[in-house]
């Protein structure tokens, strides 16, 4: 099989849009999860899946960068790889049919913390920014933070509760807690984690450069819970 020809350097190439081929690549690799069918479309997965992320990526840095300083924007810590780790993994399937990029910390244990992501499978797209995997103390700290001022949080989350654009994923505490706050502020108190996404079936706008302009919104509608999540982690 012929080596890709494709630039090393994405950042040569300007970003038109994700291709539809991405999508029917990842439904194909979803009937044909094996290395000898990945080898012999390897250049597809080059092609519609790795360098338009890629490039998808660089064109969402100054974003990031603006967002959080301190976040890694460049695509090798961004995008992810389609390779799966099998070995602890109830899934033995060695390859992932779906792609995402995830802004996040160099931080050892970075499921804890605030990531914002974009994530693209077979079917559908996602969009938004949380916390894979809160810790206790994390929500402890959150609820503490909204018991201190509750008005001040009901202020800084009304924009998300109005949107239609993304809204809270709960995962809520079997017994509910002790919480006298309105319901606008009730649901994100009563959360075990903050995963805060917005799902869209694949549309013209995946498929354009506009898709740069719809993630940038949703990113910075999500900007004031962003810092306020990392607070939670670091006081």
């Amino acid at each position: 099989m012929k080596k890709s020809t494709l630039s090393k350097n994405v950042s040569d190439t300007k970003f038109t849009g994700l291709s539809p081929k991405m999508l029917t690549y990842f439904r194909q690799l979803e009937r044909n999860n094996n290395k000898p069918w990945f080898a012999e479309h390897r250049s597809e997965y080059l092609q519609y899946v790795a360098e338009p992320m890629k490039r998808l990526a660089l064109e969402l840095a100054p974003v990031i960068q603006e967002l959080d300083p301190k976040a890694a924007t460049e695509p090798r810590r961004t995008v992810s790889r389609i390779y799966r780790d099998t070995r602890f993994a109830g899934d033995k399937t060695p390859y992932r049919p779906n792609v995402w990029i995830a802004f996040k910390r160099n931080i050892a244990d970075w499921t804890k913390t605030p990531v914002y992501f974009f994530e693209v499978t077979g079917a559908e797209y996602f969009f938004g920014m949380g916390m894979y995997l809160a810790n206790a103390a994390t929500m402890r700290n959150f609820r503490r933070m909204i018991d201190a001022d509750p008005q001040g949080f009901a202020e800084m989350i009304e924009p998300v509760n109005r949107s239609r654009l993304v809204s809270l994923v709960p995962e809520q505490y079997k017994r509910p807690l002790p919480c006298g706050h309105p319901a606008g502020v009730k649901t994100w108190y009563q959360s075990k984690t903050i995963a805060v996404i917005g799902t869209r079936a694949p549309d013209k706008t995946l498929f354009s450069p506009k898709i740069i302009d719809f993630i940038t919104a949703r990113f910075v509608l999500l900007k004031p819970l962003y810092d306020y999540l990392w607070k939670a982690v670091t006081i």
